[in-house]
């Protein structure tokens, strides 16, 4: 049982015994490319209802089969802050037709739309729009400059909760993908 102070949590790392990574809390996920909302989950019955957003109908599915095929919903705060812009920056690009819509949310009993979910696809086609798009004033020699910007790899590897290793060679660091390798 754990101390006040948390002594006990620390005690089982000190143990060696592996400590098990928290999962992402269930609420909105993509499943076969649409949008999903978790209404409830039987663990004991392998089962779950989720309300299927495009389709406008509440769905029962296998828990277990939703785990392995599903793909995780990304708010658009969430986004924002893996591609290091603004939200208004974000939202211009949708506005402006520069990247395709998300699927978005809506209130299960007024009808109203209430916020984008971004699966891996949106997210990916946001950063190749906004690597064509200069960050500040134009250059005089006309090139373009994404400050800031995360590379693909970087950011798939946060889309997909992958950790990232850095390498220090010549003072410089360089990201390492394969961290599961070394």
């Amino acid at each position: 049982m754990a101390d006040k102070d948390g002594a006990g949590e620390n005690a089982s790392r000190e143990s060696g015994k592996p400590v098990k990574k928290k999962r992402r809390p269930l609420n909105y996920f993509y499943l076969n490319g649409l949008l999903h909302k978790s209404l409830h989950i039987s663990r004991g019955a392998d089962t779950i209802t989720a309300w299927c957003y495009p389709e406008h109908r509440r769905i029962a599915y296998t828990y277990s089969d939703v785990l392995k095929r599903k793909e995780n919903a990304f708010t658009t705060a969430e986004v924002c802050k893996m591609v290091q812009r603004r939200r208004g920056t974000v939202e211009n690009a949708i506005l402006e037709g520069h990247i395709e819509e998300p699927q978005s949310t809506y209130g299960l009993s007024s009808g109203i739309k209430f916020k984008y979910m971004w699966a891996e696809k949106d997210i990916m086609a946001l950063h190749a729009y906004l690597s064509t798009v200069h960050f500040g004033r134009p250059r005089k020699d006309g090139l373009i400059t994404p400050m800031r910007l995360p590379t693909a790899r970087e950011l798939r590897a946060m889309v997909r909760h992958n950790e990232i290793m850095y390498v220090k060679r010549d003072g410089k660091f360089i990201p390492t993908f394969d961290a599961e390798d070394m």
